[in-house]
């Protein structure tokens, strides 16, 4: 009997002692062939306090992973996808930050990343995303 993956999320972030949530999380359940292809992806971006702007870093980080990595090519394994849509999104990061604060790097759009893509086997990419 072949036995399906199944997987059921819950979801939540605080702010803690800080006056906003500088964080953003998503999950992607793509339909056939993406989820046989590329699997289900979870991402966790937290964004730094001392930026106004790392919580717009975390959420578009998170938007253009769950995007862009589902439209890598279907030939490129997990890894090689995932690490090509890190990159391209951390250059963006780091040219909007020298756009706008490149005087100082710790108030631009910088934040944190994991990324876990769930398929038959389990493959973790985790990274840092900094401008």
């Amino acid at each position: 009997m072949r036995r399906e993956l199944q997987i059921s999320v819950g979801q939540h972030s605080d702010k803690g002692r800080k006056p906003s949530n500088q964080d953003f999380h998503g999950v992607l359940f793509p339909k056939e062939p993406l989820l046989s292809l590329k699997g289900v992806a979870v991402v966790l971006c937290d964004g730094i306090s001392s930026s106004s702007v790392s919580r717009i870093a975390a959420e578009s980080t998170v938007k253009s992973f769950l995007t862009d990595y589902y439209c890598t090519s279907e030939s490129w394994s997990v890894k090689t996808s995932a690490q090509r849509v890190i990159d391209a999104t951390n250059s963006w990061l780091h040219s909007q930050t020298r756009r706008s604060h490149a005087e100082d790097a710790d108030r631009g759009y910088v934040c944190t990343l994991n990324v876990v893509v769930l398929k038959k086997k389990v493959w973790l990419c985790g990274t840092s995303s900094a401008s």
